[in-house]
């Protein structure tokens, strides 16, 4: 069975660079131009075994999507991506929340490596529980 990965960001260009690459890694990739478009995909059928979620979006942000994903108890490990250094406020505002996903923090740009070990370190903590 493929692992699935949900892409979500509001910037094209990244969109397209993490698909290509996590096409090639052999993980099969859904694409979210932005909050309202995970919000769609995460309220449809599609089955998704990570998020990829970028924070800083307009209208849905990365909050907000996380918010919509405890709502409707989805619980999908998060990789989080951030062109700030705000993870601590981050981290705060996810424990005020309650999220019990697994998560992961990367600054963009990200280092495509580190994605990738970030995604096996999910996979593994998915495999032991």
């Amino acid at each position: 069975m493929t692992y699935r990965i949900l892409v979500v960001d509001d910037e094209p260009a990244i969109v397209k660079i993490l698909e290509t690459f996590l096409a090639k890694m052999g993980f099969e990739v859904i694409t979210a131009l932005g909050g309202e478009k995970a919000v769609e995909i995460l309220r449809s059928d599609i089955k998704a075994d990570l998020i990829i979620l970028d924070m800083k979006m307009p209208k849905i942000k990365g909050l907000d999507v996380l918010q919509e994903m405890k709502r409707i108890n989805k619980r999908i490990p998060v990789i989080i991506l951030s062109g700030s250094l705000g993870t601590k406020s981050y981290r705060k505002q996810l424990k005020n929340m309650g999220c019990p996903q697994l998560f992961e923090y990367l600054i963009k740009p990200v280092d495509l490596g580190q994605l990738l070990d970030a995604i096996k370190k999910i996979q593994n903590q998915n495999l032991k529980a």
